[in-house]
């Protein structure tokens, strides 16, 4: 069977005379010289500075929140004009958490010093409270490494290093005599708890 097409060819352009190329560039021309002269900055909003003075951010009582506590002690907000920056000691993880979901609006915080994971952790709602997402952004990464496992005197003779294996027996010992182990972190699903669960993990 023959199927028959019906020709969709777009027609000719017309064809742009020079004298209506000339008057439609002059015109555009004339429309950007009015634009410039209306608005010498450019078509864009532009303030005199941040669009606050200042908020209250939390921190917790470890190195890593240094920066934030010099930056106010030196000034540091007042002359990036945030002079009214609250920067405020929290009693716990907990309570950054909490005071996070509260916001300055509510007397709590608009940001401050935490660990990771925790702006994921708080992002999908893992660790909120009721489980509510609270959206967190990294706006800037106070501190890389630095941290430690410390280990009790009491095993300070088996020279655990990298290595956490040396503790396998000892602690093997302990828990036949009856005797609890305690490992210590600071916040579930922080990286203190993930460090020191994989530390221990691959010791056996």
């Amino acid at each position: 069977m023959t199927k028959t097409f019906q020709d969709m060819s777009l027609p000719s352009a017309r064809r742009l005379d020079r004298r209506s190329f000339l008057k439609s560039t002059a015109a555009t021309a004339a429309l950007f010289s009015a634009a410039r002269a209306a608005l010498p900055a450019g078509a864009f909003a532009q303030g005199a500075g941040p669009e606050v003075k200042g908020t209250k951010l939390g921190y917790i009582a470890l190195t890593d929140a240094a920066a934030l506590i010099i930056a106010k002690e030196k000034g540091f907000y007042a002359r990036h004009g945030v002079p009214d920056m609250d920067i405020a000691k929290q009693a716990s993880w907990g309570a950054t958490r909490d005071n996070m979901a509260l916001g300055t609006k509510a007397n709590g915080i608009d940001g401050g010093h935490i660990l990771r994971p925790k702006t994921h952790l708080y992002t999908t709602g893992k660790v909120m409270q009721n489980g509510q997402p609270l959206p967190m952004y990294t706006l800037l990464n106070l501190n890389e490494d630095g941290q430690a496992i410390s280990v009790s005197n009491e095993y300070k003779d088996l020279n655990v290093q990298k290595d956490a294996s040396p503790l396998k027996a000892a602690f093997e010992r302990k828990k036949a005599q009856g005797k609890e182990l305690t490992a210590a972190m600071t916040f579930p699903g922080g990286t203190h708890d993930l460090w020191i669960r994989y530390w221990l993990a691959a010791g056996g």
